[in-house]
């Protein structure tokens, strides 16, 4: 070829380059096999201990139910999960048909589901850094 065009060199130059990438990279992944076609994974692989964590995720020890009045006038009736001593997650009860006062007037199941954010978040509040753990008396 008398006459090299530049259009040219950049294509044999990017072929060029291309080329040895390839080489670079195919090298490297000769290791890897084919993965095997497994018809049964659940009977193939036999530890499945990840399993029973995965599913004891939300698993609680014990649970009550309680009357949320975090300075509102919504008295939601909730429910709170306990494990291991410590409350870990409150949500709606569901229970506003059962639920009655002292004089035995009760809700509408219209009710449920009732949370507010603050009755929901009351497990950060019983556990938080500035909560009040002892009496406080004003001095003078």
């Amino acid at each position: 070829m008398a006459q090299a065009s530049r259009r040219w060199f950049l294509k044999v130059g990017a072929a060029t380059v291309a080329g040895v990438t390839a080489e670079l990279v195919l090298k490297d992944l000769a290791f890897l096999a084919p993965i095997p076609e497994i018809a049964n994974p659940l009977g193939f692989y036999l530890s499945r201990d990840w399993e029973k964590v995965y599913r004891d995720l939300y698993k609680y020890d014990s649970s009550f139910g309680f009357l949320c009045a975090p300075s509102d006038t919504h008295n939601c009736l909730l429910l709170a999960r306990v494990k291991n001593g410590v409350v870990t997650r409150i949500e709606p009860s569901y229970q506003y048909g059962n639920a009655s006062d002292l004089y035995g007037n009760t809700a509408s199941h219209h009710w449920d589901p009732r949370a507010c954010q603050k009755g929901v978040g009351l497990a950060r509040r019983f556990y938080g850094d500035r909560r009040v753990k002892g009496a406080m008396v004003r001095r003078g």
